[in-house]
């Protein structure tokens, strides 16, 4: 299966992986740490073509951004947020949030407001139309994730699953 770019199809983006583990066996690393270097090396590599992949063929012929549509599907799940906690959430700089809460507000799919009783807070929330568009965004992205998903069995999903939410709701690795 090729990516819309060909990356994967190209012979070196395949051998990247075993190319890093060699140049780390070189200098001396455990088979746990050349695993644990392929394994970050996988998953950097995943996430980036991912997001590729999502932008290119849902999101911006929508209209959005990638960065949008994580802001969107934050208060989708947690309801109205103050704009610094959507920066928390979604694992965004607070500069990042604001230059894309510029742009969806602009377009009607958020709206912003200042707290009553602390005025230095503002509150972000999805308008109708906001939500409209999040749920077509929603509809594309999942069948592309499923079709990401395709050479994976249920039951190594459900397991991968797993392991990655161990991973990442680990407190802070020292």
């Amino acid at each position: 299966m090729s990516d819309v770019d060909g990356v994967a199809d190209h012979p070196r983006s395949r051998e990247f992986a075993e190319r890093v583990r060699a140049r780390h066996r070189e200098l001396g690393h455990t088979d746990r740490q050349l695993d644990g270097v392929a394994l970050v090396t996988h998953l950097t590599r995943l996430v980036a073509r991912l997001v590729q992949d999502f932008e290119s063929s849902v999101h911006r012929p929508l209209g959005m951004t990638w960065a949008g549509f994580r802001i969107m599907n934050t208060l989708w799940v947690f309801g109205d947020l103050e704009q610094r906690e959507i920066a928390r959430i979604s694992g965004t700089t607070r500069a990042s949030v604001s230059s894309a809460l510029n742009t969806l507000e602009e377009r009607g799919l958020v709206e912003r407001r200042r707290e009553r009783a602390d005025r230095r807070l503002v509150r972000v929330s999805l308008t109708p139309s906001g939500l409209e568009m999040l749920h077509k965004a929603i509809d594309g992205q999942t069948l592309r994730e499923h079709a990401w998903m395709a050479v994976l069995e249920d039951k190594e999903i459900a397991q991968l699953v797993f392991l990655l939410g161990k991973m990442v709701n680990q407190e802070h690795p020292e």
